[in-house]
């Protein structure tokens, strides 16, 4: 299935409007997820800004986003960045279509919006200067294999 179609699907589900253009900005459990689906490409991307890192504690958070990032252990698949037109944390993945449909796309948004969330208060912990895990392991997120989408 194209990414447009599977986008239209999710849309209906959510009850948002898509426009004319390949990019959907909506808010879910309080957060802003983007998704970016260029008509008749073989991919579905979104993406969720985690927050701004703490310029006193980088070393620690830095070091945990990396932690997470090996096999995706922490993150369920999807990738923490750093924004680099404005240094905010974000987190990002990237889905072929060819393994996807509606219902598939929802889940993956729905692992996508936990890990989201388990990060976005993991860097607030940082920032805030309050105890985090030391092991970068996403406060004992554990990689379920319902998490990866298999092709």
């Amino acid at each position: 299935m194209e990414a447009y179609e599977l986008m239209k699907g999710l849309a209906g589900r959510l009850g948002i409007e898509l426009d004319a253009g390949d990019v959907c900005s909506f808010e879910a459990d309080g957060m802003v997820v983007s998704m970016y689906f260029p008509r008749e490409s073989d991919f579905i991307a979104m993406s969720c800004d985690l927050g701004e890192p703490p310029p006193e504690r980088l070393e620690g958070l830095y070091k945990a986003l990396l932690g997470a990032n090996y096999m995706f252990g922490g993150t369920m698949g999807a990738t923490i960045a750093l924004n680099p037109d404005d240094g905010r944390i974000t987190l990002c993945r990237a889905m072929p279509t060819a393994a996807l449909d509606v219902d598939q796309l929802c889940s993956q948004l729905e692992h996508f919006l936990n890990t989201a969330e388990t990060w976005r208060k993991i860097v607030a912990d940082y920032r805030e200067g309050n105890d985090v895990p030391a092991s970068g392991d996403a406060a004992g997120m554990a990689s379920t294999p319902d998490a990866f989408l298999r092709v």
